[in-house]
Formats: structure tokens, C-alpha cells, sequence
């Protein structure tokens, strides 16, 4: 006889089919730290309903894929070990990102006319902390180093408005900071491209695909030290605590002091990278879908 499987990236069902494979990659629901940032509205409500649902759906399902360890030991705090099969398989990585590290210069060689570039790409939400990346580089400014921030992304209306009114704050010129707003997909790596250094400041993610798609264009990175971006980054950039301005700039002057620093770290991430693809992705992913199929027929069969 024949048996079908039904797969739902999205995480969430409703319906009595069997076996079913869902997919975990929203963290937002599984952190109510995270979600509290919303306060009182609409979007905290739609994380509440997401974590009700999302967390019966785990439980019922036959298979569930999670992007990363972090995403399993975090969601399963709140589900309990889950009674189905369940598995790690990390995204893969369009081959576009992939730029082979600069030469690093001396931060001398860069000047008001000829800047360090920063480049933060992400949502400005309120978890991706952009606003306390404009104040590290601010300080960085005041200390005569000559580095513009690209901030791209598109934007949850509230945080725009508490990243504007930063900006105003402290570059009312938009000499230094520069939001670009959205970037089509297929032009992104070009401005990767054009940058001297990442920075990466979400404090909740599944899976961070825009580190990996920072790691591959050869950025050193300045990046959170929370959630699932060290298991990503391993040794390969420098640390911080994404609500500490202190930190960042810390972190940010480290980079931007030590040529061979940069140069070190780059190189480390741009190899350790190569390991996601989207052909590794899609072959484990069948593969566990083949075996969740199998054991459905087995249990079919016992019965």
C-alpha cells in the first residue's frame, strides 16, 4: 500500500492526518523575555497564540526539525520531551555570499571621505537592538575613528520610530548612520560586497541566517553572545552583550584596532561556513522524513 507524508515548515497544525513533520523557526514564541519587549499589543498576543498552538503541534507531531541545538534545549523547556522523532538540520547558504576575505588595513588608512564601513543587516525590531549599536558608534566616532554604519533591513513600525529618534539624537545629519531600509534579496550580497566589517546584535534567533550570510562574505563580525550565535560563530568574532553599548563598542574597537585580529577572524568564519548547504539540507531533511514515513508504516503494520 502506499502512505503519504505531510510536511509543515511552518510549525503549526490542525488536522488528524498522519504522519505529519513539522519545523521550528520561530524562537519568539519559546522566549517570553523576548516577547514581554512588545508590552501590551497585537504582536504580543499573535507570539502568545503562536507558542499555544506551536507547542501542541510539536507534541503531536510525528517528526519535528529543529535549525539548531540551542533551538531544541530551548523550545523543549517549555514542550517536554516530545513523544515523535525529532532531528537537527541547520539551513544551507546561497552560493551569491560567498566573498573570499579583504586585506586588512590598518584603520588609519580610512578617513571622513574614505570610511570604515559597518554593516548591521536585520529587521529593526525590538530584540535586534539597533538602536544600542548607533550609541557604540557614536563613541566610536567621538573617539576620532572614521566608520559610517549601514543599518539594512526592513522595519516593525515601533522600533523604527526608537531608531529614528537615537539617530536624531546623536546624527541628526545622518552623517555616519545610514538607514538604506529594505534591499532585495538578489542584490544583498553587494552590499556585504562593500563593507569592511559585520555586526550582528539580535538577542533571539532559531537559526541566524544573515550571521551565516555575514560569516560567508568574508566580514570579520562583531556579534551577540546570545542565543544560538555562538554555537554558530564558535572563536571566529568578538562577543558582546547585545543590550550593553560598553560591549559593543568594545567589541567593535578590538576589531577595528587590530588589522591581524580581523584578518584571523574572517578567515575562521568564512571556512567554518562552507559546512551549511543547501544540498546537505535537503538530503538530511529527506533522509528524516524517509525514516519518519518508515516507522509510521511499522507502527501501521503492528497494529
Amino acid at each position: 500500500y502506499e502512505c503519504d507524508l505531510l510536511l509543515v515548515p511552518g510549525g503549526s497544525f490542525s488536522c488528524s492526518f498522519s504522519p505529519i513533520v513539522t519545523m521550528s523557526r520561530n524562537m519568539l514564541p519559546f522566549k517570553w523575555s523576548e516577547a514581554k519587549r512588545y508590552g501590551f499589543s497585537s504582536t504580543t498576543l499573535r507570539i502568545i497564540l503562536l507558542r499555544f498552538f506551536q507547542t501542541k503541534s510539536f507534541r503531536v507531531a510525528d517528526g519535528v526539525i529543529f535549525l539548531t541545538k540551542y533551538a531544541k534545549k530551548q523550545v523543549t523547556k517549555i514542550t517536554g520531551e516530545l513523544p515523535g522523532k525529532s532531528t537537527i538540520i541547520p539551513h544551507g547558504l546561497n552560493a551569491r555570499f560567498q566573498i573570499e576575505p579583504k586585506v586588512q588595513f590598518e584603520i588609519s588608512n580610512y578617513n571622513v571621505e574614505n570610511p570604515y564601513e559597518l554593516l548591521y543587516v536585520s529587521i529593526i525590531d525590538q530584540y535586534k537592538h539597533q538602536w544600542h549599536v548607533v550609541d557604540a558608534v557614536a563613541s566610536l566616532r567621538n573617539k576620532g575613528y572614521p566608520v559610517v554604519l549601514n543599518l539594512v533591513g526592513p522595519s516593525y513600525p515601533a522600533s523604527l520610530k526608537r531608531l529614528f529618534k537615537k539617530i536624531d539624537m546623536l546624527d541628526k545629519q545622518r552623517k555616519f548612520i545610514k538607514y538604506h531600509g529594505p534591499i532585495p534579496y538578489e542584490e544583498l550580497h553587494d552590499i556585504y560586497k562593500k563593507s569592511h566589517l559585520g555586526i550582528f546584535a539580535s538577542s533571539c534567533e532559531n537559526m541566524p541566517n544573515i550571521l551565516i550570510e555575514t560569516m560567508a562574505a568574508g566580514l570579520p563580525i562583531a556579534c551577540s553572545n546570545m542565543g544560538p550565535m555562538p554555537e554558530i560563530l564558535g572563536d571566529a568574532g568578538l562577543y558582546f552583550n547585545p543590550e550593553d553599548t560598553n560591549e559593543i563598542f568594545n567589541a567593535l574597537e578590538g576589531l577595528i584596532s587590530s588589522p591581524q585580529l580581523r584578518a584571523e577572524k574572517a578567515q575562521a568564519s568564512f571556512f567554518s561556513v562552507k559546512k551549511y548547504s543547501w544540498a546537505s539540507c535537503s538530503q538530511e531533511t529527506f533522509s528524516f522524513l524517509e525514516s519518519v514515513l518508515k516507522d509510521h508504516k511499522k507502527s501501521i503494520c503492528v497494529e
